[in-house]
């Protein structure tokens, strides 16, 4: 159900573009105060009201464009949409589904501050879009006001530029602890797989024809 919706959404989307020029960015004359990253179609696109370009300066514009960019770039509604589908099948999942949404947003938040070259800017964009902004037509497609924790992102942004991470060695406690979770994910979903299939071939031999 939740990927018929995600997929009624997305088309319904195109289809409303469809008539309008073929361009990166879409600025629709809406009273409505919204902005989200449409991807898919002929080209992936920008789509942002009137409503919205007005709640914001020039810079805290090309702050949002930036976001929604960064979120086409890294393909983040792939994403959104497998961590909302796993967390519908497994409702254990559902704060994985939270913490992988924020960091997607803050993914795009440092994308978009290195883009305009200021981290105050994107913060006071954040700030403004969220509080004016309905969100995103579904949670699988990506926002500059999307719904979570806008006051985390925004004190974030303020503070010292995050430092660049990589996985821990093997050789180390955290390290060895990290790579053992993420071995033991990967083999307790191929598991369950395994299982899934084994139970429909079951049910499909016993069922008669």
């Amino acid at each position: 159900r939740s990927l018929w919706r995600h997929g009624r959404v997305r088309r319904g989307a195109h289809r409303a573009l469809a008539g309008l020029r073929e361009t990166g960015v879409v600025v629709l004359p809406d009273g409505a105060p919204y902005a989200y990253a449409l991807p898919g179609g002929r080209r992936d696109r920008v789509v942002v009201t009137t409503a919205m370009l007005d709640c914001l300066e020039p810079a805290e514009r090309r702050a949002l464009f930036a976001h929604e960019r960064a979120h086409l770039a890294a393909r983040h509604h792939r994403f959104l949409l497998a961590v909302q589908l796993a967390a519908r099948a497994n409702p254990f999942l559902r704060p994985l589904r939270t913490a992988v949404a924020y960091t997607a947003e803050r993914w795009a938040d440092e994308d978009a501050a290195q883009a305009v070259g200021s981290r105050r800017t994107v913060a006071r964009a954040i700030g403004k879009a969220a509080l004016v902004s309905r969100g995103t037509p579904v949670a699988t497609l990506a926002g500059l006001a999307a719904a979570g924790p806008v006051p985390r992102r925004v004190a974030a942004l303020l503070g010292p530029v995050p430092a660049v991470r990589s996985w821990p060695s093997l050789f180390t406690s955290v390290g060895a602890a990290t790579w053992g979770a993420a071995v033991g994910a990967a083999v307790s979903a191929m598991s369950s797989a395994n299982s899934a299939v084994t139970m429909v071939l079951i049910l499909h031999a016993a069922t008669p024809l």
